[in-house]
């Protein structure tokens, strides 16, 4: 029979849940009601002492579904037409989710900690390495662009000359767009090993951890 403590820990535990669509989140909901129910944690402290804060049942609950979700590569969210954008997103959302499930399981604390230094270590030096290469890249086309200026400038004076300066500007402007396309897949690959990393972190450490499962209902 639900009461009131029960109800009150559901309740808030659904605000939390808005990554899930209605259907599994109220598949969700239904399925911790029962488990509640059915063994007898009539009290908020025999809740929390089986499941957690709503907040860090949430956050175990979400980091889940995104698990799954970024090992699917989100073929269930709008039948797999999801843009690349999207997918990035809910994949960083996916890491932030980890980390949280981490500080929210005391022993993996230092650990999450850690992580969260190396998290922040590799995106300063990925913003700092973007920057670079746009600085070299914007550099390298001005400073092409601009001998192709002084080539066609001197074309009266030096034909040699001429080919001499359009000739280095198109190379540079050559390399440049040869280039750009590299090194965007090479961050791409290298953000997927990030995910992959993180993906496999949390797999080992909460995937499924400390909480009940239906397997484990049906079995009890």
């Amino acid at each position: 029979m639900e009461t009131k403590v029960v109800e009150s820990y559901i309740n808030e535990f659904e605000v939390y849940l808005g990554q899930l669509d209605e259907d599994e989140r109220k598949d969700v909901l239904e399925f911790y009601r029962e488990f509640i129910i059915d063994a007898k944690l009539d009290t908020s402290d025999k809740i929390i002492n089986e499941l957690g804060t709503p907040k860090h049942l949430a956050r175990k609950v979400l980091t889940d579904y995104s698990i799954k979700m970024s090992e699917e590569d989100y073929q269930n969210v709008d039948n797999g037409n999801i843009p690349t954008e999207q997918k990035a997103k809910k994949n960083v959302r996916m890491i932030w989710l980890i980390i949280l499930g981490l500080f929210a399981t005391p022993v993996a604390i230092p650990f999450a900690v850690v992580l969260l230094i190396m998290l922040a270590v590799v995106v300063g030096m990925a913003i700092f390495g973007v920057l670079l290469f746009v600085f070299l890249v914007a550099l390298s086309a001005i400073l092409g662009i601009g001998a192709i200026f002084v080539g066609i400038s001197v074309i009266t004076q030096s034909f040699a000359t001429t080919l001499f300066y359009v000739g280095g500007g198109l190379i540079a402007l050559g390399i440049d767009f040869f280039l750009i396309p590299i090194v965007i897949a090479m961050f791409k690959w290298f953000f997927q090993v990030v995910v992959i990393f993180f993906r496999w972190i949390g797999k080992k450490l909460l995937y499924g951890r400390k909480r009940p499962s239906k397997e484990d209902k049906n079995n009890a």
